[in-house]
């Protein structure tokens, strides 16, 4: 048996359709004005979209017209403007530079998903890594978040990964074949979780939109979701793109991806397999690599559609679009709603993009799946909900204003009484889904105390020991979700002196933080005694605060870098 931390897990995008012919001009003045106008268009929806979705094209009023009526014909029903779950910005907005003629818009927040459906016959070519997306099952197996500021400096794309574990949201059940809503919500049991991409799978984007505010707390304006298809004939129409691969990519499940590192142009289904790969020989982390890889082909499909000439073709800039609009889903999306913003943000520099990936620890609970690292995530939401820019990213404006608000996201701890009685009745001690943490410093310490609570009454496994290296607690303390407070009670009733902590996100799990005055001795329980124990409101007050994030806290990949893949 071992007390040792667990591992992890993450995503990837989508391919092709075919693409209507470019209409001819009647004017060359309005085909300059108008191909310029989308092409702006396209460079901020790609920087945006980050899964280089929308590149906007030009030339005549038919092709926005086929474009638009595109769209719309698959649109679908994602936003949910009265969720509860979304947080009021506390954070006073930036004022207009007045000097620069720089107006400040309202920030958005653009949920990207890729789903991983196998549905439809182009999408049944496009590979086959995951089993469970057969037979119409979908998952979305990419979810980033694209934060757009409200100065129009900068965008901020999140990536979530895959099998980080969330509370179930309440959702609608989704018919993945129809597209369709049911008027029913999906069943879920108290306390119940999921990886966050089962959300898509169980109520579609809707489902999905729900599952990121509950997580984040933020307000997702916009949906734009693309398949297999999608992605593979968009990097087609481009004539491929060049990326620089670390190395070889042999994955065990798509076999030889590329065979050799350095610079090099990659066609669709290629650049599909490579950000797609999640078991690739020598990577250690799976999940985590794999959105790496994303992120740094998504930056160099950027890079090129910014560069000069690239969509001067209009046969290019309209094959690009019609692979879009042919292979996405979206809500609150036009053509026009785009061109508006492309113009908010004036010239785009693929610098002004920067990639994060939400920090996980691996789980406890699940070798398989991510929890949310509560020591880095809530900054990193607070600072988006907030219109701040994370550690990480560049100033485009260099101004010291700007510069100062640049390198440290800071929430400060609220000052609150240091402890509280709470009362209740015990439960059950054996259906207590109850995790040992070993933070004395000593060894064997989790699975004396596992024998112990067993002999009590308790259910412990060895799977459920754990020992964080090189961390250590002064006492002893119960963490719990604030709505599992009777079975924290339980636990605390058996172990004299521990102290409780609420603490977010833990769903039915009750972590017992064995500290330094751990004495071994727990005693016998049995449900329907009441009990009262005390709650240590400082700790749990600093566990629900978000901490302070520094330069170099977050690792970041800006699409202006050159970066290997």
């Amino acid at each position: 048996m071992s007390e040792e931390p667990r591992d992890t897990g993450a995503s990837g995008p989508s391919s092709r359709e075919e693409g209507a012919p470019a209409a001819a001009g009647s004017s060359r003045h309005r085909a300059h004005s108008g191909h310029r106008r989308w092409l702006i268009t396209g460079r901020i929806v790609i920087a945006l979209v980050a899964v280089l979705v929308l590149t906007g094209t030009g030339w005549e009023w038919a092709i926005k017209s086929r474009a638009d009526s595109g769209i719309q014909s698959r649109s679908v029903q994602a936003i949910v403007t009265d969720d509860t779950n979304i947080v009021t910005a506390t954070a006073t907005p930036a004022a207009p530079d007045e000097a620069a003629g720089a107006p400040v818009y309202k920030p958005e927040n653009i949920l990207l998903l890729g789903s991983d459906t196998r549905a439809g016959a182009a999408n049944s070519k496009a590979g086959s890594t995951d089993d469970s997306t057969s037979d119409d099952v979908a998952n979305s197996d990419t979810q980033m978040i694209a934060h757009i500021s409200g100065d129009r400096q900068h965008v901020t794309v999140l990536s979530i990964p895959r099998d980080t574990l969330i509370d179930a949201p309440t959702c609608k059940s989704w018919d993945a074949a129809t597209g369709k809503l049911s008027e029913n919500n999906y069943p879920t049991n108290p306390g119940e979780r999921w990886r966050i991409n089962s959300a898509f799978s169980v109520g579609g984007p809707q489902c999905s939109v729900r599952a990121i505010q509950d997580l984040t707390g933020l307000r997702i304006d916009r949906v734009i979701g693309i398949d297999f298809a999608g992605f593979q004939n968009m990097v087609d129409a481009l004539g491929g793109v060049t990326v620089n691969v670390c190395g070889r990519i042999d994955d065990a499940e798509l076999g030889l991806v590329v065979p050799n590192g350095g610079v090099q142009k990659i066609q669709g289904q290629q650049a599909l397999s490579l950000v797609r790969a999640r078991n690739v020989k020598g990577d250690k982390d799976s999940d985590l690599a794999r959105i790496r890889r994303q992120q740094i082909v998504l930056s160099a499909i950027l890079q090129q559609v910014t560069s000069a000439g690239t969509l001067l073709n209009p046969v290019t800039l309209d094959s690009f679009l019609q692979a879009f609009v042919s292979n996405t889903f979206t809500d609150n999306v036009t053509i026009d709603d785009l061109v508006a913003l492309a113009q908010s943000f004036g010239n785009l520099d693929p610098a002004r993009v920067t990639f994060f990936t939400l920090p996980t620890v691996p789980s406890p609970s699940d070798p398989d799946t991510l929890e949310v690292d509560q020591r880095k995530a809530p900054a990193v939401f607070d600072a988006l909900v907030n219109d701040r820019r994370l550690p990480g990213e560049p100033d485009p404006t260099q101004t010291p204003a700007a510069t100062s608000a640049a390198p440290t996201t800071t929430t400060t701890a609220r000052s609150t009484p240091s402890s509280t009685p709470n009362s209740g009745k015990t439960v059950d001690p054996a259906g207590i889904d109850l995790k040992v943490v070993n933070v004395t410093g000593r060894t064997g310490i989790a699975t004396e105390a596992m024998t112990a609570l067993d002999d009590a009454g308790f259910a412990v496994t060895e799977d459920d020991l754990q020992a964080p290296e090189g961390q250590t607690e002064p006492g002893v303390t119960i963490q719990y979700a604030p709505n599992n407070l009777p079975a924290a009670l339980t636990v605390a009733a058996a172990v004299e002196g521990a102290t409780l902590v609420p603490t977010p996100d833990l769903g039915t799990e009750v972590r017992l933080m064995l500290g330094q005055t751990w004495t071994g001795q727990v005693s016998p329980v049995t449900a329907g005694v009441a009990v009262t124990a005390t709650v240590n409101t400082t700790a749990a007050a600093a566990a629900s605060a978000a901490p302070t994030l520094t330069s170099g806290a977050l690792a970041s990949v800006n699409a202006g870098q050159d970066l290997c893949a």
